[in-house]
């Protein structure tokens, strides 16, 4: 009775699936929602106003997703990599929602909201079309990363099962990675015994 994604794909978009699986097109999404969020990030610096609570306000939120894009963009990166760069460790311990696909999900579906949302909060006359437009297609690539992030979580979950593997195992795996080897005041200098 489920509906894949190739068929949602014929059937709305007339697209068809040349020689790329699901998933490629699911990590193609996702690293363009990233993408789109660090986007928004750069059009919020575009878009400062001179009172000193609004520009502090719309600095904040061009921090927040300028980051928060770019921390998903290396979570989308490292979830494919099979060896780790030295921002992985940093983007593992600090934004480790952007290391799951549904925190990728949840951090695209609550910017592409905000976003939309503080727009239409502060509608401006003088804006031009074309910033709009840019705004909400990010907007809408933002939604379309969180649909393909979710999609992507419950193919690998469903792949998961198909192999008998269980979730704990793996939710087991991603947190034992914050695990260290040993305490820090369980060390002995040499000679100190």
């Amino acid at each position: 009775m489920g509906v894949s994604m190739e068929d949602l794909l014929s059937r709305f978009g007339g697209l068809r699936l040349s020689g790329r699986n699901t998933q490629e097109y699911c990590a193609l999404a996702g690293t363009a929602g990233a993408g789109s969020l660090a986007l928004l990030g750069g059009l919020s610096l575009l878009d400062l106003q001179l009172s000193l609570l609004v520009v502090m306000r719309q600095l904040a939120q061009c921090l927040l997703l300028a980051i928060g894009g770019l921390a998903c963009l290396q979570g989308e990166r490292s979830s494919r990599a099979q060896l780790m760069d030295s921002f992985h460790a940093i983007v593992q311990e600090y934004f480790g929602f952007a290391m799951l696909p549904l925190g990728r999900a949840a951090a695209y579906a609550l910017a592409a909201l905000y976003c939309i949302g503080c727009r239409a909060a502060a509608v401006v006359e003088e804006e031009s079309l074309v910033f709009r437009v840019v705004w909400y297609v990010c907007c809408m690539v933002a939604s379309v990363g969180s649909a393909a992030s979710v999609f992507g979580w419950r193919a690998a979950r469903q792949h998961n099962q198909l192999l008998g593997v269980e979730e704990d195992i793996v939710d087991d795996a991603y947190h034992r990675s914050y695990q260290t080897a040993e305490p820090f005041d369980s060390y002995q200098p040499p000679g100190a015994s």
